[in-house]
């Protein structure tokens, strides 16, 4: 996995390092990892931030990797890994770690990066709006739940922005 990746070449928990490198500058609440059996930190989903953390990892990303004047993700990595690196169907690629999707609004279509949690859980970047939306839902039993939070994001968010 990326965690077990990054455990190797830095020599530390995956936990330890994110909290020096990225949480802690950024003054996260708690965070909440899920464990392997084997006892590693999960990467590949289920991290446990809250709302207005998600938007600084948006915000982050929106702003090329700088958070307030401090440089924390190098800016060729933000653009490489929301460029499209494969194609998943006409509106949706994928970059690194990043949906690459562009949303059908009554106006025509606006370019989002997404993260994708359980449930509907989203951070959407529009980089054109300059522009992050967090979307929290317990949504964990409901048939469509990221369509759901799709269309809060075009119907309501994008209506507004665009007015």
């Amino acid at each position: 996995t990326l965690g077990a990746m990054v455990q190797r070449a830095t020599k530390r928990k995956i936990e330890d390092y994110a909290q020096e490198r990225l949480f802690g500058p950024m003054a996260f609440g708690p965070v909440e990892w899920q464990v392997t059996p084997t006892g590693y930190a999960m990467t590949g989903g289920g991290l446990g931030l809250r709302s207005r953390d998600l938007a600084k990892l948006g915000q982050l990303y929106l702003d090329g990797g700088v958070w307030q004047g401090q440089r924390l993700i190098p800016a060729d990595w933000v653009s490489t890994s929301t460029s499209p690196q494969a194609q998943v169907d006409d509106q949706t690629d994928y970059g690194y770690l990043w949906w690459l999707k562009r949303l059908k609004t009554a106006k025509g279509e606006e370019l989002a990066w997404l993260m994708n949690g359980m449930g509907g859980n989203k951070v959407a970047v529009f980089p054109r709006l300059r522009t992050v939306v967090t979307i929290t839902t317990t949504n964990f039993r409901v048939r469509d739940a990221h369509g759901l939070a799709e269309r809060i994001l075009t119907d309501h968010v994008l209506a507004a922005v665009g007015e």
